[in-house]
């Protein structure tokens, strides 16, 4: 049950008065005219209860003047500035009840002392106030507050429940229920300086609206009186929800049931949970179904959920602010807006960098909160970096962004690097994102453009013979050209050894160099070839007889290179690189080499000398396939069938012209012994033809093996009068043809091998 606590108000006080009129006194009053207060007054007064808010007690004194004559008074209560009583209008009565309101919201006595201040006539003439009846003090007690926790102004009819109250230690109290209510416990307790009360009240057995008060007398027989409007006793509890079923988008709203009887219920929504609260995502239609545990009392209610869109919130994380124009606006029609500032315009006048926030709240209720950060423009950190940066060949360089303010960064390369330089070794377009400590970033870009080195080829190293000179040649024509001989042309003429180096500078400032040497011989120069590269067949050899051409000066000396051989010749027969070495008596020396490429022979093997029946044929293989194929018979091809004696031999060559042979006898026999396996047999149990038994003549040994279509080994015998009953693993086969394989060596020794296939009957 909710608990609800109520207490009474402390009364307070509420006084009227005028500003006081400052008069000087004047000669020629009467000794007998006197303003006194009568000192028959009433000293306490309770707080006035069945009050406002703050309720007011009305003090009443009876004042006491001439007769037949106008006067004034002036008083203040507890030395507050004094007032003139009745204002300007006087008082025409000798008797006149002063009325005051006073309040006390202390929780204690409090005293109000009423002072006579001064008196006259309405001449000005003054009046006396005897010093005894000059003032009055009076007490207002304290208001009386009770508690009363558990309470609600609806009950259901029929139902029992209970309550609690506290009260001053030393108070007293009585309770009103409604017609047709019943106060079934009403007992208290001092507790820690209370008065508790336990209270169980039955309601009525019919819907009514009616009141429920608890009045609290205190100690000095003031009551409070503590009344709740309201009471409202119905036959069933109701379910509602509030206003609220707007489903804002992205987000999730709770729906909460609204109940307005306190008791134990179970809750079952329509999503199968069963929470009081459940949380939804999704717009449509939610039931739920109440049940009061404590009578069984069932109530359904519903609400209909709708999406609404939430406001997009336009503004970046970071934000850069213009110093001449400070204002970012972001008005969305029917929105309204909460700065963090506490601002409501659509803009905001930003002066200062920092952190903001917004609330932006759509007319549908909807509302998105952004955080961000500012920044002014004059306070935002520039990147220098060059926008093309060119560079030359391989060369590599460091590229680094100088940063107008320092500070702390954080850097993010295109190509995913978080250094504060990047090395640079191909052209491209790069950028770079850096990051203040505030979260702000800038980009930068710059393109690197690679220029090819000029190509400098002097040639493969030379040799000048006496006489000759040669023309060395840079190219890149245009360029800027510088040789080591101090020549800066593009080509120089040479006649004599040396190392030559010519360095070139292109257009675009790109710098390359070549080097050639050059070697100076005596006598003229002659030159060693030993031919063309060969390939040669496996097995095969080649005779290598080397070529001098020119006017070496004779005698020559030969050298091959890896081999003791010295002399001009040589046969060659092995894969590899072979070289020779010529010099001549001026010590000149010149070689050549050359490559030996061995190429596979096929391989051929006819197999064993061969026999077989007369009424059998024998297929003959070459093997070593995409090969030419002569046989002694004629035939080209791999394959040939033979059916009468004699020697059979093929010569195989390779596309490469590799050649191998190779022979075989093959002869026939002539009327064997008969043996092999009936065509059927059928395991019926007739005692005919029940068991498959292998037939022939002159067996030493056989082997007999029987197969199904799917090739599982059925049956398998050595012993010849060993039949096979159709039988395996105990079960009867189906009928089928079966293969069988059948090995047989006669008494002579020679031995047949036989396949057939064999129909299992019934």
């Amino acid at each position: 049950m909710s608990r609800y606590k109520a207490k009474l108000t402390h009364l307070s006080i509420k006084t009227s008065f005028v500003l006081l009129l400052v008069f000087s006194a004047v000669s020629g009053f009467s000794q007998n005219d006197t303003v006194r207060i009568n000192s028959d007054y009433q000293i306490m007064y309770c707080s006035a209860t069945n009050g406002t808010v703050l309720p007011m007690q009305e003090i009443q004194l009876l004042l006491k003047g001439p007769k037949d004559k106008k006067w004034f008074v002036s008083f203040s209560v507890n030395n507050s500035p004094a007032m003139i009583l009745n204002g300007n209008e006087g008082i025409d009565f000798s008797e006149y009840n002063m009325s005051l309101f006073f309040k006390n919201t202390s929780g204690h006595v409090k005293n109000y002392t009423i002072e006579l201040k001064e008196a006259w006539l309405e001449d000005l003439s003054p009046l006396v106030i005897p010093e005894k009846y000059k003032s009055a003090t009076v007490q207002v007690m304290p208001l009386a507050t009770p508690e009363i926790e558990d309470y609600h102004p609806k009950v259901k009819i029929n139902t029992s429940q209970r309550y609690a109250a506290k009260i001053g230690k030393n108070s007293s109290y009585s309770v009103w229920v409604p017609k047709g209510a019943a106060i079934l416990k009403n007992e208290s307790k001092i507790e820690d300086h209370k008065q508790e009360i336990e209270l169980k009240i039955k309601w009525p057995d019919h819907e009514a609206s009616n009141y429920f008060k608890l009045i609290e007398t205190d100690a000095f027989g003031c009551n409070s009186d503590t009344i709740f409007a309201g009471l409202e006793v119905v036959k069933s509890f109701q379910v509602t929800f509030g206003d609220n079923n707007n489903l804002c988008e992205g987000q999730s709203l709770v729906l909460t049931p609204i109940i307005d009887l306190p008791s134990d219920y179970s809750y079952l929504w329509s999503t199968g949970e069963n929470t009081k609260e459940i949380s939804v995502d999704k717009e449509g239609t939610y039931n739920l179904t109440v049940t009061d545990l404590n009578d069984n009392q069932i109530v359904k209610s519903k609400i209909e959920v709708s999406t609404q869109k939430s406001p997009v919130v336009n503004i970046e994380d970071h934000v850069v602010i213009d110093d001449e124009n400070p204002i970012l606006d972001i008005f969305e029609k029917g929105s309204t807006y909460l700065w963090s500032d506490g601002s409501t315009d659509s803009e905001l006048n930003i002066s200062e960098s920092g952190k903001y926030s917004v609330t932006v709240t759509s007319g549908n209720g909807c509302s998105s909160a952004k955080s961000f950060s500012a920044k002014m423009k004059s306070e935002l950190f520039e990147i220098n970096l060059p926008e093309v940066i060119q560079l030359c060949g391989n060369q590599k360089m460091n590229l680094e962004p100088s940063l107008s303010i320092d500070q702390k960064y954080r850097y993010l390369w295109k190509n995913g690097s978080s250094d504060p330089s990047i090395d640079i070794d191909k052209a491209g377009d790069y950028w770079v994102k850096i990051t203040d400590p505030d979260g702000f970033q800038q980009t930068a870009n710059t393109k690197v453009i690679y220029h090819p080195n000029p190509i400098i080829d002097l040639g493969t190293d030379i040799t000048l013979w006496d006489g000759e000179s040669a023309v060395l040649d840079a190219g890149n024509e245009g360029s800027e050209f510088i040789w080591n001989t101090g020549e800066n042309t593009q080509s120089i003429n040479v006649n004599s050894g040396g190392v030559f180096v010519v360095e070139v500078k292109d257009h675009n400032g790109c710098l390359n160099k070549d080097t050639l040497y050059i070697h100076h011989r005596k006598g003229e120069k002659f030159g060693v070839f030993l031919g063309e590269d060969y390939s040669i067949c496996s097995g095969d050899s080649i005779l290598i007889n080397p070529v001098i051409e020119g006017n070496p000066v004779y005698p020559l000396q030969y050298n091959w290179l890896g081999f003791a051989n010295k002399t001009p010749e040589i046969y060659l027969k092995e894969n590899g690189h072979y070289c020779l070495e010529v010099t001549d008596a001026n010590g000149n020396t010149e070689s050549d080499c050359l490559e030996i490429n061995l190429l596979p022979t096929p391989k051929i093997d006819l197999g064993q000398d061969l026999k077989s029946y007369a009424d059998k044929k024998i297929v003959l293989d070459a093997g070593t396939p995409n090969c030419f194929y002569k046989w002694v018979t004629g035939d080209i091809t791999r394959k040939i069938t033979v059916q009468t004696e004699g020697k059979y031999w093929v010569e195989v060559t390779t596309d490469s012209n590799c050649t191998a042979s190779d022979t075989i006898d093959v002869g026939f026999l002539e009327n064997y012994p008969y043996v092999g396996l009936p065509k059927a047999f059928s395991p019926n149990g007739d005692g005919h033809n029940d068991k498959l038994f292998v037939r022939g003549e002159d067996v030493k040994e056989v082997t007999l093996i029987i197969y199904n279509r799917l090739g599982q080994k059925l049956f398998e015998t050595t012993n010849i009068n060993s039949g096979w009953d159709g039988f395996f693993k105990g079960q009867m086969q189906d009928i089928d043809v079966y293969v069988y394989v059948l090995e047989v060596t006669f008494l002579d020794g020679k031995t047949v091998m036989k396949k057939g296939n064999v129909a299992l009957l019934r």
